[in-house]
């Protein structure tokens, strides 16, 4: 079973502190990160993705994988002039050792993968030919190939249209249901009333809530800076 577990731990650079953040999860979570712009959720995860080192305390991941974290960073990070099917292959790297190029198996996958997540017909096409949509949906297919035991994922749903949105929160969740621990920033509300958890990230800094909490009202607009209503309809927040 994965278990991460974080003590105290404050990140930061260039003189932005956020923290300290305590936090037991294990896998089978989904827990969605929010905040305004400018909070510190990217340099959050790339903190627990061992990107940035730590400004205190500690982040402890305990697992059986190969991998002990993959970071999927937000839209247009990624630039490659691989096809789709073979940037999503490399999802399975860690699989291949040594051993020189990609097997059959793996291209399968791929395949698999990008049409689980409704675009198999990009699969020939080059990476840096495809919308930025686009190319999140196939990182998302890679990220669906590791092993890793957590996944850090940076804004999923962003410019995505809603089918597509709908179409990863669901391959997001299936990950988690899987056994993994996924730690995902957010824009969308409505994904993070889903989440099991949520790390609001304010002005008072980072607090670890249940989704009714966290998108309380009143917590929204000290977050945002906005007015929040709730939709009758669904209970989902929604800027008023």
């Amino acid at each position: 079973m994965t278990r991460l577990d974080l003590d105290q731990l404050s990140v930061g650079r260039d003189g932005f502190r956020l923290g300290p953040l305590d936090l037991q999860a294990r896998g089978g979570e989904l827990i969605a990160v929010i905040g305004p712009n400018g909070a510190g959720k990217t340099t959050l995860l790339k903190t627990l993705a061992r990107l940035i080192p730590p400004l205190s305390g500690t982040a402890r991941i305990e697992t059986d994988a190969l991998c002990p974290a993959a970071y999927l960073p937000p839209p247009g990070a990624v630039a490659a002039g691989f096809s789709a099917l073979h940037l999503t292959a490399l999802g399975r790297a860690g699989r291949r050792g040594w051993s020189p190029g990609l097997a059959p198996a793996d291209l399968a996958a791929a395949r698999a993968a990008l049409i689980r997540l409704g675009v198999g017909d990009l699969a020939d096409r080059p990476f840096d030919h495809l919308s930025s949509g686009q190319q999140q949906l196939v990182l998302i297919a890679r990220l669906m190939l590791q092993e890793a035991a957590v996944g850090l994922l940076d804004e999923p749903l962003a410019l995505l249209d809603p089918a597509h949105a709908t179409a990863v929160e669901h391959a997001v969740r299936d990950l988690a249901d899987a056994g993994r621990l996924i730690i995902a920033s957010t824009h969308a509300l409505s994904f993070a009333a889903r989440a099991d958890r949520v790390i609001a990230v304010g002005p008072d800094g980072p607090v670890v809530l249940q989704p009714g909490e966290a998108l309380a009202p009143t917590r929204m607009a000290q977050l945002f800076g906005v007015a929040i209503a709730i939709c009758p309809c669904c209970g989902q927040p929604a800027f008023a």
